[in-house]
């Protein structure tokens, strides 16, 4: 079945003060069932397969504000389960990607709880098919409805993680860092994540914000409570206010910019139909990542010149943190890290500021500088 996106201009917001079942129940399920509307489902789900698409970044307890939640993650899983769908969930995080490690994530994630709760399926299958351009974990390439659920989440690289960032996950395990090794300049990962986002195609796009992350996001940042959840046919549309909710110009944050020139979702905030709440009681100046918080002012100049005034932060091993895991040395797409008498070093000739280190680190002993 070929999966189709709806390009549409409405996007949902709902305050939500809290993780506890009913409230979020309450305020997710209609928001589920008028973006079906949105998108000219007929709602009879049965025998489809129905693949929830969590952001999974690395094993992280729900608590630490890094990965979609899981009580999210069950009130979608459960609305279609009920429905008589085949629901599965399923993501690649952020290095290795096989059986073993996907059953220490989801259990440490809370997904395994999800999935019990839900009776829906949590993937163990790492194979992969070509979809388009792209290699895609296979359930999301078999799926005829994708049900993608990100966290809104300040970003070292990209400025900003929300539902186009978090179909990254489409990509099996550490091929991701190929992508980084092949796209280093931060315009053309974020014009890739655009393209992946359009082929993957997710038809219902949910953004957990009732507990957000800013600063040095998407791992290593400060949690923030904004009280809402986002959704919206449109993951392109729910990115432009999402980044207007931290505070964001859309020209501040590439995989809106692009969206917009692309013509994939308005040029401005105002050009949005939202639903629901009032979008500037939950909009606030969120931290900026340490990567990137000169961009809005070099971004009002020519890019000749602001080219050579950026001063390109560098990823840091702080090396009373470090315990030697080797995680960040994995997980290196330049391959210019190692270990030396237990501690991560960084050969900077090589490396191309992905942050990847940063963001995968489980002890966060990276900084950037």
């Amino acid at each position: 079945m070929k999966r189709e996106m709806k390009i549409t201009n409405r996007v949902y917001l709902s305050p939500c003060k809290n993780y506890q079942e009913k409230p979020v129940h309450d305020t997710l399920v209609p928001m589920l069932e008028n973006i079906i509307r949105d998108n000219g489902f007929s709602g009879d789900w049965t025998d489809k397969k129905v693949v929830i698409k969590p952001n999974l970044l690395a094993k992280r307890v729900p608590g630490a504000g890094v990965t979609a939640h899981p009580v999210l993650v069950e009130t979608a899983a459960s609305y279609f389960m009920k429905r008589g769908a085949q629901v599965t969930i399923a993501d690649s995080p952020g290095g290795l990607y096989h059986a073993k490690l996907l059953e220490r994530l989801y259990e440490t994630t809370g997904m395994k709880t999800a999935a019990e709760k839900s009776g829906a399926v949590l993937n163990l299958d790492t194979s992969s098919q070509k979809l388009g351009d792209f290699t895609v974990i296979t359930p999301l390439v078999e799926a005829d409805l994708i049900v993608s659920v990100g966290r809104l989440k300040t970003h070292m690289l990209c400025d900003m993680t929300a539902a186009v960032k978090n179909l990254f996950g489409s990509i099996p395990g550490a091929r991701k860092a190929e992508f980084h090794a092949k796209f280093p300049k931060k315009r053309d990962f974020c014009n890739m994540l655009v393209d992946l986002c359009r082929t993957n195609a997710p038809q219902i796009n949910i953004i957990d914000a009732i507990v957000a992350m800013e600063g040095n996001g998407p791992a290593s940042g400060t949690l923030r409570k904004v009280g809402a959840i986002c959704g919206s046919a449109n993951p392109f549309a729910l990115d432009l206010m999402c980044a207007s909710m931290m505070g964001y110009s859309p020209e501040e944050v590439d995989t809106v910019d692009i969206s917009r020139l692309e013509g994939l979702c308005p040029g401005s905030l105002e050009e949005l139909e939202i639903v629901g709440a009032d979008v500037a009681k939950f909009t606030h100046r969120f931290k900026r990542p340490k990567a990137s918080r000169k961009a809005g002012l070099l971004r009002l100049l020519p890019r000749t010149i602001a080219s050579r005034l950026k001063k390109e932060k560098k990823p840091v091993i702080l090396e009373k943190k470090c315990i030697g895991c080797g995680e960040c040395v994995r997980c290196c797409p330049a391959e210019t890290m190692e270990l030396i008498d237990k501690k991560a070093v960084i050969h900077r000739e090589n490396c191309i500021k992905c942050y990847c280190c940063q963001e995968l680190c489980p002890q966060k002993a990276v900084a950037v500088r």
